[in-house]
């Protein structure tokens, strides 16, 4: 599905196009060459989110290989009180952060419900001698071609392939702390059994996402998530100007007391926020959430959009 990388591509150029013409527009709003030109960039991104959406719809699934390796497993066989966990820890961490990424920290059975529907995450097969697991998840995607699966894994896989602890820090984020319990029982359960873990997933643009799980890297991404201190969230109301918005998810807002406030929206926004332009008065909640990493002696502080009107 290379065709899918083209779509995204251009989508990714067209949406900020889009946002500059709307802001010129809003102190020329008699231009009308402005306006046709505008209407166009909106027609053709309409047209790519369409083909983006058929093509992730042929596609069907996302498959995730979790082959384990070490002393327990060079038989190839595995005592059946090992593969549970190790299975259900990895799937409970996609799970979470798809949730993450829709609802952001918003909880309840019914959205949990949404999310096991939308994602159906099931063991597909096993593979020689079982220790080879495919892991499979409904691609799904919605109306904008986007799916929560696919951002999930790949977000997921930016995390296990962090390279020091900055970076870990910085992905966290972008798997939502809840998932971060599952991840660090995952790596746990992998020492605790001896195992390493070879984890593949080929994307829809054929990127090969692989994470080769060894003693080393394993302790190394283990311990830096133990040694996370995450403190309690905190709401803060703000009323300002919408500065950046983006079909990811992403925003920026610089509030009447001159503060700016850049960070992510979940999913289950994006309508509210296709409302937006750039540059308009709004208000909400931003919930801010500070994690220190005692390894660096850092902080980071993460926002994410809770609310707007």
């Amino acid at each position: 599905m290379a065709n899918s990388k083209n779509l995204k591509q251009n989508i990714k150029q067209l949406e900020p196009k889009i946002a500059e013409l709307e802001t010129k527009i809003r102190t020329t709003p008699k231009d009308y060459a402005l306006q046709l030109t505008l209407t166009s960039f909106k027609n053709q991104l309409v047209d790519l989110q369409e083909q983006l959406y058929k093509e992730n719809l042929k596609r069907e699934k996302e498959i995730i290989e979790i082959r384990l390796l070490g002393n327990s497993a060079k038989f190839g066989s595995l005592p059946l009180g090992f593969v549970g966990g190790i299975t259900n820890s990895f799937a409970a961490s996609i799970f979470n952060t798809s949730k993450y990424l829709k609802f952001g920290s918003k909880g309840g059975k019914k959205r949990d419900k949404l999310i096991r529907e939308t994602i159906d995450l099931r063991l597909e097969s096993l593979g020689r001698g079982s220790t080879i697991f495919y892991l499979s998840g409904k691609t799904n995607p919605d109306l904008f071609g986007n799916s929560i699966i696919q951002d999930a894994l790949e977000n997921t896989f930016n995390l296990f392939e962090s390279r020091n602890s900055e970076e870990i820090t910085k992905n966290i984020s972008n798997v939502g702390l809840k998932s971060i319990r599952y991840i660090s029982k995952f790596l746990a359960e992998l020492n605790a059994d001896e195992f390493e873990v070879d984890l593949k997933w080929q994307s829809p643009d054929e990127s090969e996402f692989v994470w080769e799980g060894r003693k080393d890297n394993i302790s190394v991404l283990y311990n830096t998530l133990t040694q996370m201190e995450i403190f309690p969230p905190e709401e803060i109301s703000f009323e300002g100007e919408l500065i950046t918005i983006s079909s990811k998810g992403k925003f920026e807002i610089q509030t009447v007391e001159n503060m700016r406030f850049f960070g992510n929206f979940p999913r289950d926004l994006l309508e509210k926020m296709k409302e937006f332009h750039i540059g308009d008065f709004c208000k909400g909640i931003i919930i801010k959430t500070t994690i220190y990493n005692s390894l660096t002696e850092k902080e980071k502080v993460e926002y994410n959009l809770k609310a707007i009107e």
